[in-house]
């Protein structure tokens, strides 16, 4: 929902095959100027752990896809189960 609601599409029209860039595009780019791209960027480091943010910077992890956004979203939770669900806009009592 979070990446639909980001690229203002209806989430059935999502994979997890849905290539970041190629599928879904920015409506802008400009250098200064956010685009669609950020908050996700954003979504992705502020969930990570120390292990991850390493592999993230050493180019070891990269986030291309839907299905690798969601992946890390999993992956993240079981360190940081609150900053997922606020990241995400969920309750408590959403399963994830």
């Amino acid at each position: 929902m979070r990446v639909a609601r980001l690229f203002n599409v209806a989430p059935a029209s999502l994979s997890p095959d849905s290539v970041f860039g190629v599928d879904l595009k920015a409506s802008f780019v400009a250098d200064f100027k956010a685009n669609e791209f950020d908050p996700l960027d954003y979504d992705i480091h502020d969930v990570a752990d120390r292990p991850t943010l390493k592999q993230l910077s050493s180019g070891a992890l990269v986030i291309r896809t839907v299905g690798d956004y969601c992946e890390q979203m999993i992956r993240c939770y079981k360190t940081k189960p609150d900053d997922v669900r606020r990241i995400l806009g969920m309750t408590h009592s959403q399963p994830l």
